[in-house]
Order: structure tokens, then sequence, then C-alpha cells
């Protein structure tokens, strides 16, 4: 059953939507609350009901973007499925959040916004530090199950995730490189698989 959004979620997200454009094209400086009230089609004073100022809404934004990352590597633990198999779903979920529409170029506005900011670099590293990952959970529950030797399931979860982010992230926001090809993909995932089970998979 489809829940029917009140007309002031509707509003809120249209804010939250004019805002990803706006910094997406303009960068958090050069964006003002005049130009996402004018985008989202609201007064200037609706946006200002929602988010008192620029630096809560543009937290909001980031802070429903930690929760994608936090969530996109979400996968039940199976007693009776290869690790490999497991693994690689997991990744192939990362690797779809990374080419999801938007998201490499409203990654570029957010960090361009952390180099200048210290404060706020620091409060995301703080969050993000103290949440969960899909991932995490996944290697804590394998490594209950004695099917992986992990001392530290945060440690390794930040591992995996770099081998793919090292080819579909990192050159893409600050190279603007092409995304990866699916048989790319492949090639990313079967090595970070390979890589992540030689170091940790139980004998």
């Amino acid at each position: 059953m489809t829940v029917k959004k009140t007309l002031s979620q509707k509003k809120r997200e249209a804010i939250l939507n004019a805002a990803i454009a706006e910094f997406q094209e303009n960068g958090f400086k050069n964006t003002s609350m005049d130009k996402i009230s004018l985008r989202a089609e609201v007064s200037k004073r609706t946006v200002y009901n929602h988010f008192s100022s620029k630096d809560i809404l543009f937290n909001t934004i980031l802070t429903e973007m930690w929760n994608k990352g936090l969530t996109a590597t979400n996968y039940a633990y199976t007693a009776d499925e290869s690790l490999s198999v497991q693994l690689s779903a997991i990744a192939y979920q990362e690797l779809a959040l990374l080419s999801s529409d938007g998201f490499l170029s409203l990654s570029r506005a957010l960090l361009a916004e952390y180099f200048h900011n210290e404060t706020l670099a620091k409060q995301g590293m703080e969050k993000f530090a103290q949440a969960e990952s899909g991932l995490n959970l996944w290697i804590k529950a394998a490594t209950d199950a004695k099917r992986l030797n992990v001392g530290c399931p945060d440690f390794a979860s930040t591992q995996f995730i770099s081998m793919i982010k090292a080819f579909a992230f990192w050159p893409q926001v600050m190279g603007h490189a092409p995304f990866p090809t699916k048989e790319e993909q492949q090639k990313i995932v079967d090595s970070a698989v390979e890589m992540f089970l030689k170091q940790y998979q139980s004998s």
C-alpha cells in the first residue's frame, strides 16, 4: 500500500531535490536559499520553515547520502551460500549505488565543501564512524559462523569497499573518469572478492 504524501512532505522533497541540483551545478558557496526556493517553486519562507539555514539543508542531504551508503551493502548472511557469491552480490550493490543518477556529481559537490570546512568534515567522519554498514554486519555474521577470521570488522569492511571505490568512485569524482563498463566492473569485483577471501576466509 502506497502512503500518500502530505503537502508539507511534498514541499520538503521538492526543496531537497532543488538543493541537490543547485549544489551539483553551482557548489555550496554559490548556492543560495533564494535559488533553491525558485527551483523548488516554493516561497523562501517555506524553505526556512523546513530548513533554518543552508548549512542544515546541506547536512540533511549529507546525512541521506551517508544512509544510502550504509544501506547499499545490506545483505543477509546465508549459511548455505558460498562467501564468494554473497560478497560479489554486495560489491555489485555498492557499484549500483555509485553509478546511480547524480550520485557522483553530488559527491563531488559535497567533498568540495569538505575540503573547505574542517568542522563539517570532522562531523561527517564521526557520524560515519559511529554507524554500521550492511557489509560490516555481514562480515560479523560470517565471522560468528566461523567462515571468516576477521579481528576487526570495521577495518575489513573499509578495506573491501576501498578496493571497489579505488576504481569506481575516486577516479570519477576527482578526475571525471568514465564509470567502469560492465566488463570492468566484473574484473573489479572478482579481484576484490578474491583478495578479501584470501586474507580472511577461514581455512
